[in-house]
Formats: C-alpha cells, sequence, structure tokens
C-alpha cells in the first residue's frame, strides 16, 4: 500500500506540475525557434537542424530540404542548427566556414548579407511576440473574459482611499482618462502605480467625482510563497460578510450565522473578506476570538481554523463570501476586438517587465522576484488546475518574457547578435575574431549569473515554504 501510495503521489506530481511546465516551455521554445527557421529558409539559407530540446535525439526525422528536426531528452530550451554553425548557440565553424564551395556559401547563414542575418535572428523573439498575442486575442474570443463590476464595497481606515476622499458605494469610471471596465482593471492599475498620483472619476449618487489617489507600497505572497511588491491604496469589493457556512466546519460550530459580518479576529481588525486567509490561514488548531457584528448585536465567538481542503496545512473557518449576480459577468468579444486587445495585453506585459528590469537597476525593485524553472513550473502547475485557458494566458506571458530577454544586448542571446550586426553594419565589416570569442564568454557567463540567481531564488522560496509548514 506504502508503494502504491508513493507511486500516485509521485503520478499526482507529474502530471500537475511537470507537465503544464514542459507544455509552456516546449509551446514558446517552439515558436521562437519556428520564427528563426521560417525567415532563415526564404532568405535561402540551409537548416541542418531544428531540435526541441538538448542532449540526445529521442525522436528525429529528415524533411525534404534535409532539415533533421528532433525532440531531444532534455526538454529545457531547444535551437536551429543553420548551415556553418559550431554550436547551438550559432558560433561558427571557422575552418569549415573557409573550405565551403560557393555553393555553400550560398546557403550559408554566416555568408548572408548583414541585413537577411539579422531578420534571421530578430524572427525568434518576434515569433514570441506574435505568439502572445495570438494566445491573449484566441483566449478573449473563445472564452471572454470575467468582469466584476467596480463598485467600492469597502474604504478602509486610514488608507490612501480615504485620505482621497473615496467612498464605499462609489463606481470606479475612469484612472488618468482610461475607461475603468471592470474591478479587475482598478486593482491592476493602482498594484503597479506605486507612489504615482492617479486620477480616479468615480460615480457617486449619478454624479461624476474626480479624485486623486496615490497607492503605496504594499508587500503580498502568493500561491507558491514568492513576495510581491504591489500598490495598495485600501479598497476592496467584498467585504467581510458570511453568505453561507459549510456543514462540520469551524465556523458552523463556533455559532457564526449566513448575514454575520465580521469584524474582529483576535482583536485585528477586518474590513474586508479577503483579510481573513492571512489571519486565518496560519492558525490552523488555534482557537480565535472571533468579532461578529449580527443586526445590532456585537458578539464575540470562538472558533478553531480546520483543515483547509486542498491544504491540509492551512487554516480555514469554512465560509463564503455573499456574491450578488449583477456584481460579475462574463463579456465576449469579437474576432478584431480580441485582436486588439490581445496586442494590448502584449504591449502590457512588455511594458511592466521593463519597469521591473528598470525598477532592479534603482534599487525599487528586489531581483528576489526573478524566477527559474522550479517557480515556472509550480506557477504552471497552480495555473493549470485553474483551468486550460489560464494556462494559455501564462504561456504567454512566459513567451513574452522569453522574448524580451532573448533581444537584451547581451553577446550569446539573440540581442547580442544584433548589436554585432549593428557594428558590422556601420563598421563596414565584422568585429575581429578576438572579440566576438570575449563578447560570447561575457554573454556566457551573465546567462550562467542570471541562471545561478534565478535558480537560488526558487530554492529559497522552496526552503521558506518548507519552515512554514
Amino acid at each position: 500500500m506504502e508503494l502504491l501510495s508513493l507511486l500516485g503521489a509521485k503520478a499526482g506530481w507529474i502530471l500537475g506540475y511537470v507537465l503544464p511546465f514542459l507544455f509552456v516551455l516546449t509551446v514558446v521554445v517552439f515558436f521562437h525557434e519556428l520564427g528563426h527557421f521560417w525567415v532563415a529558409r526564404r532568405c535561402g539559407v540551409k537548416i541542418d537542424a531544428f531540435s526541441v530540446g538538448f542532449g540526445p535525439e529521442l525522436f528525429g526525422f529528415n524533411d525534404k530540404h534535409g532539415t533533421r528536426w528532433r525532440l531531444a531528452a532534455i526538454p529545457l530550451g531547444g535551437y536551429v542548427r543553420f548551415h556553418g554553425d559550431d554550436s547551438a548557440a550559432s558560433t561558427p565553424d571557422l575552418q569549415k566556414l573557409e573550405n565551403m564551395s560557393a555553393a555553400e556559401k550560398k546557403i550559408s547563414f554566416f555568408h548572408q548579407p548583414v541585413r537577411n542575418r539579422a531578420a534571421i535572428v530578430a524572427a525568434g523573439p518576434i515569433a514570441n511576440f506574435i505568439l502572445a498575442v495570438v494566445i491573449f486575442g484566441g483566449v478573449l474570443y473563445g472564452f471572454g473574459r470575467n468582469i466584476t463590476t467596480p463598485v467600492l464595497e469597502v474604504v478602509r481606515a486610514n488608507s490612501p482611499a480615504q485620505s482621497a476622499g473615496l467612498q464605499p458605494g462609489d463606481r470606479v469610471v475612469s484612472i488618468n482618462g482610461k475607461q475603468i471596465e471592470g474591478y479587475e482593471d482598478v486593482i491592476r492599475v493602482v498594484s503597479l502605480s506605486t507612489g504615482e498620483k492617479l486620477a480616479f472619476v468615480v460615480e457617486r449618487n449619478g454624479k461624476d467625482v474626480a479624485l486623486t489617489v496615490t497607492p503605496t507600497l504594499r508587500e503580498i505572497k502568493d500561491n507558491v510563497g514568492a513576495v510581491h511588491r504591489i500598490g495598495d491604496i485600501g479598497i476592496s469589493r467584498w467585504p467581510a460578510l458570511v453568505k453561507s457556512v459549510r456543514a462540520n466546519s469551524a465556523a458552523m460550530e463556533a455559532g457564526i450565522q449566513p448575514g454575520d459580518r465580521i469584524v474582529s479576529v483576535d482583536d485585528k481588525p477586518i474590513e474586508a473578506f479577503e483579510d481573513l486567509p492571512r489571519v486565518v490561514a496560519p492558525a490552523l488548531g488555534k482557537k480565535l476570538a472571533i468579532g461578529v457584528q449580527r443586526g445590532d448585536q456585537r458578539l464575540t465567538l470562538y472558533a478553531t481554523p480546520k483543515p483547509h481542503p486542498n491544504n491540509a496545512k492551512l487554516g480555514v473557518l469554512g465560509i463564503e463570501n455573499p456574491s450578488k449576480p449583477e456584481d460579475a459577468f462574463r463579456k465576449h468579444y469579437g474576432l478584431l476586438e480580441s485582436a486588439r486587445m490581445g496586442a494590448s495585453e502584449t504591449w502590457f506585459v512588455v511594458e511592466r517587465t521593463m519597469a521591473y528590469i528598470g525598477g532592479i537597476i534603482v534599487g525599487k525593485e528586489s531581483i528576489d522576484q526573478l524566477g527559474g524553472p522550479i517557480r515556472i513550473g509550480q506557477v504552471a502547475g497552480e495555473v493549470a488546475s485553474q483551468g486550460f485557458h489560464d494556462l494559455l494566458r501564462l504561456t504567454a506571458v512566459l513567451s513574452v518574457s522569453i522574448g524580451l530577454l532573448n533581444l537584451f544586448p547581451v553577446p550569446l542571446l539573440d540581442g547580442g547578435h544584433l548589436l554585432f550586426y549593428l557594428i558590422e553594419a556601420v563598421r563596414g565589416r565584422p568585429l575581429s575574431e578576438r572579440a566576438q570569442e570575449y563578447g560570447f564568454r561575457i554573454g556566457l557567463a551573465f546567462v550562467m549569473l542570471l541562471m545561478i540567481v534565478a535558480t537560488w531564488n526558487d530554492i529559497f522560496q522552496l526552503f521558506l515554504r518548507a519552515q512554514a509548514s
């Protein structure tokens, strides 16, 4: 029985984390390399191999153009090997290049005009951006979008929102002149605008009211233990009201009833429903004093959180928050609007990624948010459990990230090759072999350092989660 349990746990881990991770990474890498491949073919370059993964070949075949299509054993990347390449990083075999015939030089990547080489290299990141636009737009077209009406139910005491004059019942119309469709849009703008003045327009009693709010910094932990620094103004869509109480739950045993409003836990004020998990989750098995407002009565009830159904190490009370039918709806979009919004979403990811990198440079952001394969696998598993369309959206986000990373002007990456080609176009001749060799060594060192930092962050987060449990 123990062996069966162990096998079952391993099978669940593979299905829950490994397969979503491989799906996301394989799709992103395949389309990146397909971009290089497609443009190279149109420039007349011969491609010796198209590989998804590194290492020993698991499966492969040759097409009519002589390209070896291969699936390799280590599914953590991929490459296109052009005729004349010495490695998967497209470094040249100089002796082989010198001994090429005129016919071979015509189909060799390194004998192409600089404009062709630049186009072939740039095609990989561009393919990643196109993939992201298609996925974001396709998900919107196929599944639509869940929208929660942007009405503020909670404005926290002494918060930036209260100081600015926002009130419960306000409906957000626009922020910085941009129309707000759902509450999710409000949170997105606010969370990314720490320290920036935001011009709110809210509808209050049938009239538009203009206010200025400045988000402050708040740290939160996601489901995989990573710490994120976001902007916050102290608002919520969901007050701490009890819609229903689950049978045999801690709340039922404590006497909590539907319609109760939870106002405190162990004398810690509770203003919104999302405040509860932060207090209750780490208190598994601990007796808590729950302050409840029931009509005109203020009661103190005692509840001992029970294990969460999906995570036995976290405590829950067993209550649900009320939501009215008119609070949320699913909106569907036409093909052109979906494509436009897909492009807008892709640009949003580009913009926020560059802002994060800029924040690291000036000290506003921390490098500990950088994640590697372990973090991607964890997030992929978490997202896959929510639905396939969410896994597709994660694929689009990662595709943008890979595209941007490859455009960094670092030798060994696509951006480094483009930098060399720019220098060659300006000088009229390429850099010396020695300069290019040193450049590739520096690029390799940078990439290895980046991988080490990301992996260290992943391992450190795993250690923190183990300590907490």
